[in-house]
């Protein structure tokens, strides 16, 4: 099994690649504990889509633990008029599920 923050690294780098293949430019943070993971942009359409990648969490009976954002993601949320968007990644299957898209900051 891996420790908490090689599988949050397995993560993103899982996301990226993903974010690739679906045709985004794709800028990572270079500190360990920011607000966003990932920022993807399409070069064509100029999409600018803020992502927070969380590994699958599962309890004992087999269901998803869902994540909520942080409060300074949040406030973040409020200041930029951005959404940040959760992405969960299994690293034992390598699936990518995006959530629904919010549309607006609540």
């Amino acid at each position: 099994m891996y420790e908490k923050q090689g599988r949050g690294v397995i993560g993103e780098l899982i996301v990226h690649s993903d974010l690739i293949k679906k045709g985004y430019d794709v800028l990572t943070q270079d500190t360990g504990q920011g607000l966003i993971d990932l920022v993807a942009v399409h070069p064509t359409t100029g999409e600018v889509r803020f992502f927070d990648v969380k590994c699958v969490s599962r309890r004992a009976d087999g269901t998803r633990i869902n994540r909520v954002l942080k409060h300074n993601q949040k406030n973040w949320e409020k200041v930029s008029g951005k959404i940040i968007e959760l992405v969960y990644v299994d690293i034992d299957t390598y699936e990518v599920i995006y959530p629904q898209r919010r549309r607006k900051v609540s």
